[in-house]
């Protein structure tokens, strides 16, 4: 299963895809605003974006291409590791 992450800290990066393979994930990782959204989603089965690291309207452009392609989304307002942990485990579960 694959996921994309929108938003949290670059220093962090290393850590949101050795937590995701943890518990069985592939994940991409942008902590910055794309142009190409559209492009970055790809085939993922699961976005989850850090709403306090990423503007509320390239939250918004998520979401809706998001909604298009039916994938499921998971908002976490906080980009700690342990808030991470526990927010992943929901596309696991």
């Amino acid at each position: 299963m694959s996921i994309v992450i929108y938003g949290g800290h670059d220093r962090m990066e290393r850590i949101y895809i050795d937590e995701a393979k943890k518990v069985g994930l592939k994940a991409k990782v942008y902590t910055y605003g794309r142009n190409d959204i559209r492009k970055s989603i790809g085939k993922s089965d699961g976005i989850l974006i850090f709403t306090d690291t990423i503007s509320h309207k390239v939250a918004s452009t998520i979401s809706k291409e998001a909604k298009k392609k039916n994938i499921p989304i998971i908002v976490c307002h906080n980009s700690s590791k342990t808030s991470y942990k526990n927010t992943i485990k929901e596309f696991v579960s």
